[in-house]
């Protein structure tokens, strides 16, 4: 009898899946420093940041080192408790919350000078969600207010039909991720195991749908959303849909 495989996991539970080794996963240190800096030009003016999908706290503590005022939400509390943790490591203050793009609270809206979702979070939502999450940034923003988002370069992964994401070895882990392409998604996969015993792994499994940059510039054009950049790195670089791996998004309310 063939053996079926585990039903996708909701993000929530996905992140509280892999939040103990997360951390090493994304080269954590590395990541902030490169964060730290290109924060200091993307937002040039203190103000007060939501950071939602914070995961581990990566940007959230490059905003604050940055001397912003930072909200950190993320939809998985076992995140926020890393959140939590690596601030206090750092020695900044953060306010963090259990809270998603659809949970957000209304006492939220109008608060921020900026609203950043970096990590492929919006990948997490379908279309109807993105719709609904963009009209939410608009929300939480004062006027003039930027956002700055980030999601994979999907029309590439499906055009390559490149199944393998990154491969990282890790103080003796080997971390995995790697997609199985559905009609209207894909599920994303995180396989780990220490690298002396394969045989005892974890894997975890959600989806992940495709968005294009028609489909979000669509979405931020319908919520009100001027001065739409589109770039390919944190460095501002032309984003080219053939051979961009990334996409970032920077917008003005």
């Amino acid at each position: 009898m063939k053996k079926r495989s585990a039903p996708p996991l909701s993000p929530s539970s996905f992140y509280d899946e892999i939040s103990d080794f997360y951390e090493k996963m994304i080269d954590f240190d590395k990541n902030l420093e490169l964060r730290t800096g290109a924060y200091q030009k993307i937002f040039s003016e203190k103000g007060k940041a939501a950071d939602i999908g914070c995961g581990v706290g990566l940007d959230s503590l490059a905003l604050a080192l940055n001397g912003h005022d930072v909200t950190s939400l993320d939809i998985s509390p076992r995140m926020i408790e890393e959140t939590k943790r690596n601030a206090a490591k750092y020695n900044v203050k953060l306010n963090a919350h259990v809270h998603s793009f659809l949970t957000m609270p209304k006492n939220f809206f109008g608060k921020f000078n900026y609203a950043v979702s970096v990590g492929n979070t919006i990948a997490h939502i379908n279309s109807s969600g993105l719709r609904s999450a963009i009209n939410v940034l608009h929300r939480l923003l004062i006027p003039g207010g930027k956002i700055f988002l980030h999601i994979l370069n999907y029309s590439l992964i499906k055009k390559e039909n490149r199944r393998i994401n990154n491969i990282a070895s890790r103080d003796g882990k080997i971390i995995i991720r790697f997609y199985d392409f559905r009609k209207d998604y894909l599920d994303f996969n995180i396989l780990s195991f220490n690298q002396n015993s394969p045989k005892e792994f974890q894997l975890a499994t959600t989806k992940h749908f495709p968005h294009t940059k028609r489909e979000i510039s669509t979405c931020l054009i319908e919520a009100g959303f001027k001065k739409i950049k589109f770039m390919k790195n944190f460095g501002g670089d032309k984003f080219m849909a053939n051979n961009s791996k990334d996409m970032f998004i920077e917008a003005v309310k």
